[in-house]
């Protein structure tokens, strides 16, 4: 063979004979697992359309599978590959937390190393989730990162806005308290790894605040406040704030009450029930007052009464009216209107020998009616009528043979009066009498002198009962000579329902009876009781007798009660004591239905003295009373009572 001068020449043969390597650049492989998967065919110059081509008929594909070691940055796939070799890089398998992907990895090899094959790989991201307990409130800010989640009221599950790559740290945690609640995070952080986070698990509960305020004019111990009818707190003398015991939580409500107010005061309550906010409650406001207050002194003289007796009543108009037993202008007692704030104005002054020991009554004509103890045509009382304007008729004179009636009148279901005296009668111990509304008087009852079954001077006035019978009680007879509870028909069939014995049960009840909300009648006795300074009694219709408390006198407790008792509007029993408390002058009391006494107020001269009138609860709620004796001239005193 011969050679050209100057040069050589390279044989197709020899070109053919040369070798060729496929090799890949990798970026951001940072876990291991990458498999690649190099397919090559050789095929001469015939080019094959698309890699799936390397199956179609010809030569073998060969098929190599290539692991990639962690973060590597290049990676020779093939070695020794001749021209004419057409070539395919895919993934076989991906890295652990990675997706890797492949760019020009197709082609065919042509007289040169292939470097164009660029595998990249970035890595999976995955969201974190969890569950949401005991949250129902507003304002929860979740975070992880950067990545924010305002959570809604009420949700009880969340995801995370922004999903984190594989083997990133993940922290959530709660930027945001949500309204009136705290919450925890448990399994809140960690690595990423291959797949979802779910099990993240906010936890809230509801926080609590505490409730109080302040206080003034707490002069004495023993006030009770409630918090929702629970929650008792006892606050001492002087104290100025307050805090109950026990938080409310948030979203409940609260409520302030005064259970037990200190011993001669009364304390309300302002701003003391709302839902508890997301703050301690502190404006609460309660204000204590004393519960006594004097409205008037009598003064007698020609200008105003003195020694009021008997019981007030509520007339229509709203004032309360009244009798005493002096003043006036023949000194020999008067009917006097007083308002609730205690302005007094005489309406009528007896004459002559009249002297009222009853109280008045206001009739279906909204004229008042009431009796005098002496005076008419026998000098042995009087039923008289009073027009609002103090215009007065006599309407009827007792005679000898029946007489001095000690209490007032009521008016009956059917129209006619009704009423007692405390003497007359055929043995002189007092009747049990109608007079109709144009002065014709029935004797229903005669009391015998002689001591047995039936009682015997009636001081008290009558009721009728629910049943329509009328009750009273007498302070000697019965059976004992202690006194008696007493039934009588309209039309005059009388019976004795209890004779008390003069020991515990008590003896001689001075004032009448009520009938209670439960059926049973409640009075007093003036002595007897485990003491013997007198009870507050329950007896059955049927007459069975049970004393509900007894009187122990002294400094802290009254004694001798002359006033019956009435029922308040709260279902307790309020009455006053003639003798005992701080001063020996008399007291106001409470009883609960149960039998535990409270002393409301104890008299102390200038303030009156010796209650004997049964008191009144007024439409305001309040009671209001006379004492015979006391205030700033001895002849007596009107007061209010102002209750809890």
């Amino acid at each position: 063979m011969g050679s050209s001068s100057g040069g050589s020449n390279i044989s197709s043969s020899s070109l053919s004979a040369q070798t060729y390597s496929l090799g890949a650049t990798i970026s951001g492989l940072n876990s291991s697992g990458l498999v690649l998967m190099v397919r090559r065919q050789r095929i001469g110059t015939h080019l094959l359309p698309t890699v799936n081509a390397l199956n179609s008929s010809g030569p073998m594909v060969n098929t190599t599978a290539v692991s990639v070691g962690l973060k590597a940055t290049t990676q020779r796939l093939a070695g020794s590959l001749p021209s004419d070799t057409r070539y395919a890089v895919t993934v076989q398998r991906q890295p652990t937390g990675e997706t890797c992907t492949v760019a020009g990895g197709t082609g065919m090899i042509q007289a040169a190393n292939v470097t164009n094959v660029v595998v990249t790989c970035s890595d999976d991201s995955y969201s974190v989730s969890g569950t949401i307990s005991g949250f129902t409130s507003g304002g929860m800010l979740l975070v992880n990162g950067s990545d924010t989640l305002a959570v809604r009221s009420g949700a009880s599950s969340f995801t995370m806005p922004t999903a984190v790559a594989y083997a990133s740290a993940y922290g959530v945690t709660v930027q945001s308290q949500p309204t009136g609640f705290t919450c925890s995070v448990r399994n809140g952080t960690g690595v990423m790894g291959t797949a979802t986070v779910t099990n993240v698990a906010v936890t809230c509960s509801v926080n609590t605040y505490t409730v109080g305020g302040s206080i003034s004019g707490l002069s004495a111990s023993g006030l009770v406040l409630l918090d929702n009818a629970g929650d008792a707190s006892t606050l001492g003398a002087n104290a100025t704030q307050f805090t109950m015991h026990t938080g409310v939580a948030f979203g409940s409500p609260y409520a302030i009450t005064v259970q037990a107010p200190p011993t001669g005061l009364v304390c309300s309550v302002s701003n003391g029930t709302g839902t508890m906010g997301a703050g301690n409650v502190t404006g609460i406001s309660i204000a204590c007052v004393p519960n006594f207050t004097p409205l008037h002194s009598f003064i007698g003289g020609s200008r105003d009464g003195a020694n009021p007796y008997h019981s007030l009543i509520q007339g229509s108009d709203g004032d309360f009216y009244g009798t005493t037993l002096k003043g006036g202008t023949s000194n020999v007692g008067a009917v006097f209107a007083i308002t609730p704030s205690g302005t007094e104005t005489v309406l009528y002054s007896f004459a002559g020998s009249y002297s009222p020991y009853s109280g008045l009554i206001q009739g279906s004509d909204a004229n008042f009616y009431g009796t005098t103890a002496v005076g008419g045509g026998s000098g042995r009382g009087t039923v008289f009528k009073l027009t609002p304007s103090g215009s007065e008729t006599v309407l009827y004179s007792f005679p000898a043979a029946s007489s001095d009636p000690y209490t007032g009148l009521i008016e009956g279901s059917d129209g006619n009066f009704y009423g007692t005296t405390g003497a007359g009668g055929t043995g002189d111990d007092g009747t049990v009498f109608q007079l109709t509304p144009t002065g014709i008087r029935t004797v229903l009852h005669v009391f015998p002198k002689v001591t047995g079954s039936d009682g015997q001077t009636p001081y008290a006035g009558l009721i009728q009962g629910s049943d329509g019978n009328l009750y009273g009680t007498t302070y000697f007879g019965g059976s004992s000579a202690f006194g008696t509870v007493f039934q009588t028909t309209p039309s005059g069939t009388e019976i004795v329902l209890y004779s008390f014995t003069g020991g515990s049960d008590g003896e001689h009840p001075y004032a009448g009876l009520i009938q209670g909300s439960d059926g049973n009648f409640y009075g007093t006795t003036y002595q007897g009781g485990t003491s013997g300074l007198g009870t507050v009694f329950k007896i059955t219709p049927s007459g069975t007798e049970s004393v509900l408390y007894s009187f122990a006198g002294g400094s802290s407790d009254g004694a001798n009660p002359q006033a019956g008792v009435i029922q308040g509007s709260d279902g307790n029993l309020y009455g006053a004591t003639y003798l005992g408390g701080a001063s020996g002058l008399g007291t106001v009391f409470r009883l609960t239905p149960s039998g535990t006494e409270t002393v409301l107020h104890s008299f102390i001269g200038s303030d009156g003295a010796n209650p004997g009138a049964n008191l009144i609860q007024g439409r305001d709620g309040n009671l209001y009373g006379s004492t015979s004796a006391g205030g700033t001239s001895g002849y007596g005193t009107f007061f209010k009572v102002t209750l809890q």
